[in-house]
């Protein structure tokens, strides 16, 4: 759920302006904004663009309806990635990323104070995460194996 105080019209305005929005106005957002803009330009998003980015001051009671605001903001603006970052917490929802991808980039964005610098982590940390796939295979053909080896043992106790 959206929570009431957040003014969605105002955030779509701003993101359609320059692509980051802030969800008050206050003294330090026209600095915050240039750092943003430059953490932007210097990381290699052109796998997830375009992307939004949103600052808000607070974080909701329910931390998860940071979600479902981004996820309007992707289904009512231009941006496919949208990121919001607060003092406390971080969301995204993306149309490239997968949610391993999205929930991973989150922890390291919030683990970061400095913003831009939480900016770029998201990102470099979501484009470079997948599934280790070798290791899954390997899982898999071990319990492929301890399966086998315990039908093994039944077949073998019957008869």
């Amino acid at each position: 759920m959206i929570p009431a105080d957040t003014d969605m019209e105002s955030l779509r305005s701003q993101l359609l302006d320059d692509g980051i929005a802030f969800g008050t106005d206050n003294p330090v957002n026209p600095g915050l904004e240039a750092a943003l803009h430059d953490a932007l330009s210097n990381a290699d998003t052109t796998a997830i663009d375009p992307v939004g980015v949103v600052v808000l001051e607070t974080t909701p009671l329910q931390p998860a309806d940071l979600r479902d605001v981004a996820q309007d903001l992707v289904l009512n603006t231009p941006f496919e990635t949208v990121i919001i970052r607060t003092p406390h917490a971080a969301s995204a929802v993306s149309e490239h990323l997968t949610r391993h991808q999205i929930e991973t980039a989150q922890r390291a964005m919030v683990a970061e104070p400095d913003y831009p610098a939480g900016l770029r982590l998201f990102i470099d940390t979501a484009q470079s995460t997948s599934w280790n796939w070798a290791l899954i295979a390997l899982a898999v053909i071990i319990g492929l194996a301890v399966v086998a080896g315990i039908s093994a043992l039944q077949a073998r106790v019957k008869a």
